[in-house]
């Protein structure tokens, strides 16, 4: 009996293993061989400095709470977009349904339409499980957060369930997510949709290609549903390309549009297309080109009510891509805009701010002063400098206590996951340079 289960075992991995050839080798591009913003080497070095318990406090800290979080995620169901309670315009709940954050009933209209904007203050009515913005990043947690407790313990349970939470949302007929973002962010009484919306796919890109491509040959993750998961990227990649909303996002001059080059690139990344990232970069450039300026600032994230929030997510953005962008043989590391600006000159301003003592000069509603510490260590990393060194090392991921998760059970505390999302993001998945002497491959000059 148990020989009849490892054949079967053995005959399922040779099959999806003959149709992912087949896919590797299609048409449309060769099949990422490595993750888009992760660093494969690095984290085989932490996966193996915490196997054999000599890793660095941050480290076994990250982990624990990595842990922690997959475990959690092992014990809810599946989400789908279908569960949410609204239904789209459309008519059909298999397409992506959210609120725009910053919007509001008008006390003033009997109706409360048109809403009204408040930026900066979150509508609780944009954060419960009647739309599908939480939800959607809730789902694209849990996958990341399984995929890599799964990479880094070698624990089979940990890919099972990421295998099912990506077949629920993406493959299976009932529950799946129609490729389109036509509904994201939508205000009542203005639009359905908007093009601000397509921020809201980032996670695609940013979480879910590289969980793809970590769980490829994984015995949870066929060949058949790489197969279809790879039909509905390119079905995506081409409403980002092509719909009237998402080509609007791509032409802002903001953080907005950032994303838009980093979740593309991510998308392309991962369907093999080479070409597209290369256009995306010298968008990106473009963008960089109004936005950065010589002393580091900011102009359209500082006029932000959250401007310490939005200085660093913009340049989060900036830096995966440049991440992504060094693996394809460009450096935007080291681009230098027309007036003097730069990424590290950017970089070099916020890494100052990391120290809680030190004042942020401009309005800001929230400071969570660790969140650009990461960035600091992809740079060292990319450029084989130490420059940050010292802002790494001081960095404290000090968590403040938990608090309960919202009335819809999506919702957890922002600010004790985005210190535990930096200091995983630090010391598991991008462990500093001074820590462990590695230095990544460095590009091409590409300065202009």
């Amino acid at each position: 009996m148990q020989g009849k289960k490892v054949k079967r075992t053995v005959n399922r991995i040779t099959t999806g293993a003959t149709l992912l050839l087949g896919l590797m080798t299609g048409s449309a591009g060769v099949l990422a061989a490595e993750p888009a913003f992760l660093n494969p080497a690095q984290m085989a070095v932490v996966r193996q400095q915490l196997r054999d318990h000599n890793a660095a406090p941050q480290t076994t800290d990250a982990y624990q709470h990595l842990l922690a979080a997959a475990d959690s995620a092992l014990k809810k169901p599946e989400l789908s977009v279908t569960d949410k309670g609204m239904t789209p315009p459309g008519g059909s709940k298999h397409d992506y349904l959210s609120l725009s954050a910053y919007w509001w009933p008008d006390d003033s209209k009997p109706d409360g339409l048109p809403w009204i904007r408040k930026d900066g203050h979150v509508n609780p009515a944009s954060k419960n499980d009647q739309s599908d913005g939480v939800r959607l990043a809730d789902f694209t947690a849990r996958v990341q957060n399984l995929t890599l407790a799964w990479y880094f313990s070698g624990e089979q349970k940990y890919a099972d369930k990421a295998a099912s939470l990506l077949r629920t949302w993406f493959i299976t007929p009932q529950t799946r997510m129609n490729p389109n973002l036509n509904y994201a962010q939508g205000v009542p009484g203005i639009s359905p949709g908007r093009n601000a919306g397509v921020l809201d796919g980032r996670y695609f890109s940013t979480r879910i290609v590289d969980s793809l491509v970590l769980l490829r040959g994984n015995p949870a993750w066929t060949g058949n549903d790489e197969q279809q998961m790879r039909a509905w990227m390119q079905d995506y990649l081409t409403w980002l390309q092509g719909s009237k909303i998402a080509k609007k996002e791509g032409r802002t001059e903001n953080n907005h549009g950032n994303w838009y080059v980093t979740q593309v690139s991510g998308i392309a990344w991962y369907l093999g297309d080479k070409a597209v990232i290369g256009e995306m970069a010298k968008l990106m450039k473009s963008k960089l080109d109004v936005q950065l300026k010589p002393d580091g600032t900011q102009p359209a994230e500082l006029a932000r009510t959250r401007s310490f929030h939005y200085s660093y997510f913009n340049l989060q953005a900036i830096s995966m891509m440049a991440v992504l962008a060094q693996k394809n043989g460009i450096d935007l590391w080291h681009y230098r805009t027309s007036q003097g600006g730069s990424v590290l000159k950017s970089l070099d301003f916020m890494a100052r701010f990391t120290d809680p003592a030190l004042p942020w000069p401009y309005k800001s509603l929230d400071q969570i002063r660790v969140r650009p510490v990461p960035l600091l260590s992809w740079a060292d990393n990319a450029t084989g400098e130490k420059r940050y060194e010292q802002q790494i090392r001081s960095a404290t991921f000090t968590l403040p206590r938990a608090v309960k998760p919202a009335s819809g059970g999506y919702h957890e505390d922002v600010t004790r996951g985005a210190v535990m999302e930096a200091e995983r993001e630090t010391w598991l998945l991008s462990l500093p340079s001074f820590a462990t002497g590695y230095v990544a491959p460095q590009a091409p000059e590409d300065k202009k």
